[in-house]
């Protein structure tokens, strides 16, 4: 049935004569099954969503000025989304991901924060969804990051939030278990510190991980109503530790997966185990030259 309607649109699309090359080869992605559970609207704008996303940078960038450089090698930029904070080498990595907030990757088609939610915003670096969430209404965000240089970068940008009761930083990782791991850098990407070690990390500082149980039980939340992950390639086991939130109150998620080439499969896996009939779909996806896979998984 793929190979079919690829072939029946190919057909069409050339005798309209609308068809050039990168649709041809979206499409035939698509159809011979290379797109990671895409559906085919998604896999035909998944080049032309990067191309977007570089130039939602590169307008945000042109409009930003940097306002401060302090000793302990912080820097405060102004953008056209409001004041950040972020770390020495990161400075390029805030205009991207201001971006992705433009455009909505964790929440497109009505997925993401509503009025007065309770947010878990796993790998909340220095905190452009934390305070896209507080934007949206989000009653209150847990912004929880691992990286000690995100942590004092989130402490600094959230001043008045952390006081009013609106952001709770939380300095740990989320994972199946609690234990002690070694946090790795990527070189030259200080705001991009992981426990997964890709192959050109530098071995960091010991650093403490908790499960999203825990973290609820100790924070005594209510509720919790949306959760975010993006915590380069430990989503699975974060979602594993998380299984007794997810059944008590089944929170909408938009969940990273591009780290591993399992995650579209397995982030689906482990959520349903704990709760079998949380539906899947598609957020925005990326063209990977020889496949095509989603960037975010939305869980509801």
């Amino acid at each position: 049935m793929r190979f079919l309607t690829y072939v029946v649109v190919l057909v069409a699309g050339v005798a309209l004569g609308a068809w050039q090359h990168e649709p041809i080869r979206l499409s035939k992605l698509w159809a011979t099954g290379q797109n990671k559970g895409c559906p085919f609207k998604r896999s035909l704008d998944s080049a032309e969503a990067m191309r977007q996303n570089a130039a939602i940078k590169d307008r945000i960038l042109a409009a930003s000025k940097e306002l401060e450089k302090d000793p302990a090698g912080f820097h405060l930029w102004q953008t056209p989304k409001g004041r950040f904070w972020v770390t020495k080498g990161s400075d390029w990595d805030l205009p991207w991901n201001l971006a992705e907030m433009e455009r909505n990757i964790y929440g497109l088609d009505g997925h993401g924060v509503r009025q007065g939610d309770v947010v878990l915003d796993c790998g909340a670096n220095v905190g452009v969804f934390v305070r896209q969430s507080l934007e949206r209404g989000a009653k209150k965000v847990i912004a929880i990051e691992i990286a000690p240089d995100n942590i004092e970068c989130l402490r600094r940008n959230f001043v008045n939030e952390v006081q009013a009761g609106r952001v709770v930083i939380y300095p740990k990782g989320v994972w199946n278990k609690e234990e002690m791991l070694t946090l790795n850098l990527p070189e030259n990407q200080a705001a991009a510190s992981v426990v997964m070690k890709p192959e050109t990390a530098q071995q960091g500082p010991q650093v403490p991980l908790t499960t999203i149980d825990k973290l609820v039980a100790e924070l005594k939340l209510d509720r919790v109503d949306f959760i975010k992950m993006d915590i380069e390639g430990a989503e699975v086991e974060a979602l594993e530790g998380a299984r007794e939130t997810l059944k008590r109150w089944r929170p909408r998620m938009a969940l990273a997966a591009y780290h591993e080439p399992a995650d579209p499969v397995a982030i689906p896996n482990m959520a349903h185990a704990a709760v079998p009939d949380y539906k899947v779909a598609c957020g925005p996806c990326a063209d990977a030259g020889t496949f095509i896979r989603p960037d975010v998984l939305y869980l509801y």
